[in-house]
């Protein structure tokens, strides 16, 4: 009877064992801005991917592309309160101007000087992880969309002169950085909104436009401007970012994988907007548009009159130890 009672009861705790649910996968809404087959998107994806892998599909993220779960601005909110997990997003400044840091004019000239900068451990990483983290949010990486250049209707004069006056009407983005930036580059600057761009080029209400990089000038003013000048003036960037309390409640080990995970990826970036780039700038030459490229003599040039004469304006908006400690990166 013993025997028989003992066989029964290790047949139950066996089927307790065997019929006991998984452990049910932590779930990540992965919110992104970009369309299904945009460069970002797919390496949004390959993230999810191989987190997923990784963590033997304990961690499970879903990717919502194209502005699913709402705009840029919508979801870093919220990212903040957690209704949303994740997002590689345009970051906003306006609940923290620090943040507006990662797209100042002339961050960087060139690629290499780009990947330092943006690096793990950099003093901008450090920045944004600070500024992030006061908001409840998880800072993981950036991801690079490429430089911007100037997309005009004519070629402004005196380009080896980064202080000369210009006779050039520039629209700029209603951001106090960069009308700052555009006028002492020396143009006649005017804010108008990015839907009236275009028009406002046929008509000549303005005469070129600062930021954009190659792939926006193509797709949207390729029937319009007639020059490009690669003069590398903004790096676009978006940021991998999670709320802060759901990166806190994961175990360290899926902590340590998503953030490797977002570094890798992040650096992936940097080859896949070089090589768009490159392949915009010549879409844009076969096309007609005259495409002049600034030498590292120009580049530096204007990059180091922004960074000496206009930076220190931005301390109000930035704050003093943010303009400090990005000068510091470049003596």
């Amino acid at each position: 009877m013993k025997k028989l009672l003992s066989l029964a009861a290790a047949v139950i705790a066996l089927s307790l064992v065997y019929s006991a649910p998984a452990q049910a996968a932590v779930l990540l809404k992965f919110a992104g801005q970009y369309a299904l087959q945009h460069p970002s998107t797919i390496l949004m994806q390959e993230l999810a991917d191989s987190v997923k892998e990784r963590t033997n599909g304990e961690v499970d993220i879903r990717v919502f592309p194209a502005n699913q779960l709402g705009d840029y601005t919508q979801v870093y909110e919220e990212v903040r309160r957690g209704t949303i997990e994740m997002a590689l997003i345009s970051i906003p400044g306006q609940f923290d101007y620090r943040l507006e840091a990662a797209v100042m004019p002339y961050i960087a000239t060139d690629y290499e000087e780009a990947k330092r900068v943006y690096a793990r451990g950099s003093t901008m990483f450090k920045i944004m992880d600070e500024s992030h983290t006061t908001l409840g949010v998880k800072f993981l990486g950036f991801n690079v969309e490429g430089f911007g250049g100037l997309g005009g209707i004519k070629l402004p004069e005196n380009l080896d002169q980064p202080e000369a006056k210009r006779n050039f009407i520039l629209r700029i983005p209603p951001m106090a950085t960069w009308q700052i930036v555009g006028e002492d580059h020396g143009f006649q600057t005017v804010t108008i909104p990015f839907a009236e761009l275009y028009t406002s080029l046929q008509t000549g209400v303005a005469e070129g436009w600062y930021g954009g990089p190659p792939n926006d000038n193509w797709y949207g003013f390729r029937d319009v401007i007639k020059v490009f000048v690669v003069c590398n003036n903004f790096f676009a960037n978006t940021g991998y970012i999670m709320h802060q309390a759901t990166f806190d409640k994961l175990s360290p080990e899926h902590q340590k994988v998503i953030s490797e995970e977002a570094i890798r990826i992040g650096e992936k970036s940097f080859g896949i907007a070089q090589e768009e780039e490159e392949g915009y700038l010549k879409k844009m030459e076969e096309y007609g548009i005259q495409v002049v490229r600034f030498t590292p003599e120009q580049l530096k040039a204007w990059a180091d009159y922004t960074r000496k004469v206009s930076w220190p304006k931005m301390e109000d908006r930035l704050t003093k130890p943010v303009i400090d400690a990005m000068l510091s990166e470049y003596k």
